[in-house]
């Protein structure tokens, strides 16, 4: 078999369903203390790192993710200066934080060294080497227990975690309890994001409802990501709960705070897409404000697997 025609499945779509694509190069697979990692090259989508199975970054597309995941939630904050990424370990999501010049410090915080070792070596070209920035902080830890010990602390906290699988590293990070954490380490005036999984899922409805409880609301957002075969989801929360300084409707604005405030040209972000990325069809809004069930800890719990490796299929349904 030509090694350009191996497979790896990519993802899952809200469905369960999961999508397959070509390999033309495996440059490191291994099983680190908390999950499968490995590194590609794809002919479709070039370089990728992919966590328990799953694309978490792909040279194809990306900036479109983590434009969208960074600089909505620093253009919308009162200050800039200290900022916290849980997850993030690929470095991609800080990379798009250190374009702002006023940025004092920044902790990024990642429980398997690993992948950041890995991403050191084998992304830098995605990355540009902003995991051995000056401004950045490493905190090789559980995010949940470094975010609990934080009060009124940061200007923003980027949520760049792996998917709520069972099994997976990241299964206590979606709760009520943790968006607690995550308020209360947050400055007045401050921002929060999460990544919350394919934007029609049920899912994000129900990250989007348990944000929602905590903050007193929620902003959904959205874009379409080839590599993740879906339109992926993000919410948003503010402290305290306002309107956003940036309104989506106002995208000759937009573009004046990017130019003002981020350092380089951005590939996906810019006024027009800052507005596209807000919007919502009817049957879309109309199916996301119906209420569900918050997600809690007891429910996390009991989703997380006694032994074995992640099961790459969507909890929290």
């Amino acid at each position: 078999m030509s090694s350009l025609t191996r497979t790896r499945y990519l993802t899952l779509d809200l469905f369960n369903n999961y999508f397959l694509f070509r390999v033309s190069k495996i440059l490191l697979a291994e099983r680190t203390s908390f999950q499968t990692l490995e590194v590609l090259e794809s002919p479709e989508f070039g370089l990728c790192l992919l966590l328990d199975g799953l694309i978490q970054v792909a040279e194809y597309d990306e900036y479109r993710y983590h434009e969208t995941l960074v600089h909505t939630p620093l253009l919308n904050a009162e200050n800039r200066r200290s900022i916290a990424i849980l997850g993030g370990g690929d470095g991609c999501a800080l990379r798009e934080v250190l374009r702002y010049r006023e940025i004092e410090h920044v902790d990024l915080v990642d429980i398997d060294r690993r992948v950041v070792e890995v991403s050191e070596k084998h992304l830098q070209r995605l990355n540009k080497g902003s995991l051995k920035s000056r401004r950045v902080e490493i905190h090789l830890t559980d995010a949940r227990k470094f975010i609990s010990r934080k009060k009124n602390h940061y200007d923003s906290i980027i949520i760049d975690l792996t998917d709520p699988v069972e099994g997976g590293p990241s299964v206590l990070l979606y709760s009520k309890e943790f968006y607690r954490m995550v308020h209360n380490a947050l400055k007045p005036g401050g921002t929060f994001i999460t990544q919350a999984t394919a934007f029609q899922s049920r899912q994000f409805r129900r990250i989007f409802w348990t944000v929602r409880r905590v903050f007193g609301n929620s902003i959904p957002l959205h874009v379409y990501v080839k590599s993740f075969c879906d339109d992926w989801g993000f919410v948003m929360g503010l402290k305290p709960w306002g309107k956003l300084r940036l309104p989506p409707e106002d995208f000759k604005e937009v573009d004046k705070m990017i130019a003002e405030k981020v350092k380089g040209r951005l590939r996906y972000l810019n006024g027009k897409t800052y507005m596209a990325n807000f919007s919502m069809s009817p049957e879309d809004e109309g199916m996301l404000m119906k209420p569900v069930k918050e997600i809690t800890d007891r429910e996390a719990f009991t989703s997380i697997a006694e032994e074995g490796e992640a099961n790459p299929s969507w909890i929290f349904q």
